[in-house]
């Protein structure tokens, strides 16, 4: 059984607490862990039924992804080391939500920093949560066009990512192997004529 803390965990500023449902009863939290980008709770939580829940949450600040259009109809894809997986993966430019930053915000860096280019026209699509049985990680997902690449590359890529950029079209995307679930969600609403978001600038 858990035990409640006798006092809270503080918390990182850039990792908002995480959302309650407000008919769940929140028994017990315990911080596990505490990383560079996220933290690890073991929490229970009683349902409006009665039941018990006791579960280990991935606690994530949130994250962007951007589907590049190019005049040509592709997407602006990085390929990249994913040590989890023990793989190589191929990905819509992504990243994580700096303090204090606002989705768009983030989503206009983390294209700039991973491919170079800059993007005269977005629109918000939809909010993704990859991993919700253990992950509280929120992606906003972005579809951004007009593209243009930046001179001298742009804003300059983490210390340790290591990316290649590739252009596919939706339509190749769904029909290959690829993997990554943000890149196919975004593929799919592209393809089907799905992708009816808000525009944002």
């Amino acid at each position: 059984m858990l035990r409640v803390p006798q006092r809270p965990f503080q918390r990182n500023p850039v990792t908002p607490p995480p959302r309650r449902h407000p008919d769940v009863e929140l028994l017990g939290s315990e911080l596990l862990h505490e990383g560079r980008i996220f933290r690890l709770l073991r929490e229970s939580a009683r349902l409006p039924s009665g039941l018990r829940q006791d579960v280990d949450v991935v606690d994530h600040p949130g994250a962007v992804a951007i589907a590049a259009l190019d005049a040509e109809g592709r997407l602006l894809l990085v390929r990249q080391y994913r040590h989890a997986l023990g793989e190589w993966l191929v990905e819509l430019p992504a990243g994580r939500r700096e303090e204090g930053e606002e989705p768009l915000e983030a989503a206009r860096r983390e294209l700039e920093e991973e491919t170079g280019h800059r993007a005269a026209r977005w629109t918000h699509l939809r909010e993704i949560v990859p991993a919700p049985g253990f992950c509280s990680e929120r992606i906003q997902l972005f579809l951004a066009e007009d593209l243009e690449a930046v001179p001298g590359g742009g804003l300059d890529q983490d210390d340790d990512e290591e990316l290649e950029v590739l252009r596919r079209t939706p339509a190749e995307l769904l029909a290959g192997d690829w993997t990554d679930g943000k890149t196919l969600v975004a593929a799919a609403l592209l393809a089907t004529g799905a992708a009816r978001g808000r525009e944002t600038s």
